[in-house]
């Protein structure tokens, strides 16, 4: 059975990629952990000192109650589906760490999460919270934008510079997902240069052994800007349904997600974002 944790605050854009992700996976067997993370509003040290101990363990037991009921209510809303199971599960916590701890004990192989996204030049593109979530677990992640209405993904684009020396277990959460989707995956590689070097030609090859049973398209584009580039390629195509990338690739990862954005890259404000963290053995 798939296990499958669904970070949430009860926003629009949460409950959003809740629903996201049990049409996703409607026709497998899986045990989607609920999970809201919750603390007490930041208090300055003198106001700490002006609480009594026991007043802020009565606010935090009220906190997780109200927490518990928030969840049975989002529960009833889910469409019913004899193939999933829910286990609500609430945290006095921080976010990236309440998310670790799950992951670790319930044996979490994806996490499926909202994102909102920048509203204003000084955000940083996904969102703090989805950006911990990824950067500080090595479980993979789907980051669903607010605005994402579900879409089986029948085209996913995967970005690479070749340079990467994949193994099988790196791409087989990508694979597997393809495979049950039917989709078609669009390589695409960014490049000024006029043809791949030795290795890169290496690194293709091995790409293409992993995909003998998934259909798959190259697209060589000469732009050196990866944000442009992948931004004109989904725009132009229409079609394209989620953006794969392995998390290790940080030249390419750290540029496009973590930065301050000042450029409108329109076509995140609905593609869902699938991060996929190299496993170590």
């Amino acid at each position: 059975m798939k296990k499958i944790l669904l970070p949430t605050d009860f926003s629009k854009n949460s409950v959003n990629a809740i629903r996201y992700a049990t049409k996703l996976f409607a026709n497998v067997p899986c045990t989607f952990y609920v999970l809201n993370v919750f603390r007490i509003p930041h208090l300055t040290n003198e106001e700490l000192l002006d609480q009594n101990i026991s007043n802020l363990t009565l606010v935090e037991d009220e906190m997780y109650d109200a927490s518990r009921q928030e969840l049975e209510n989002l529960l009833k809303e889910i469409p019913q589906n004899d193939k999933h199971i829910f286990e609500a599960l609430s945290d006095y916590n921080l976010l990236s760490l309440a998310v670790k701890e799950v992951v670790d004990t319930k044996d979490v192989e994806l996490i499926v999460m909202g994102t909102k996204g920048a509203t204003g030049a000084k955000e940083i593109f996904l969102g703090s919270n989805a950006s911990d979530v990824i950067m500080k677990n090595t479980c993979h992640v789907i980051a669903v934008p607010e605005y994402s209405d579900f879409k089986p993904p029948k085209e996913i684009v995967f970005p690479t510079d070749f340079q990467i020396n994949y193994e099988l277990k790196d791409l087989a959460p990508l694979l597997s997902l393809a495979e049950m989707q039917g989709a078609m995956l669009r390589i695409v590689h960014f490049t000024d240069k006029d043809e791949l070097d030795e290795i890169q030609h290496q690194n293709k090859n091995i790409l293409d052994s992993f995909l003998i049973n998934v259909d798959h398209t190259y697209h060589f584009l000469t732009m050196d800007d990866f944000e442009d580039g992948i931004n004109c390629f989904i725009q132009s195509r229409g079609t394209i349904d989620m953006i794969a990338i392995i998390a290790r690739h940080y030249n390419f990862f750290e540029r496009l997600f973590f930065k301050p954005k000042v450029k409108a890259l329109s076509f995140h404000s609905k593609v869902p974002l699938f991060v996929i963290h190299q496993l170590t053995d």
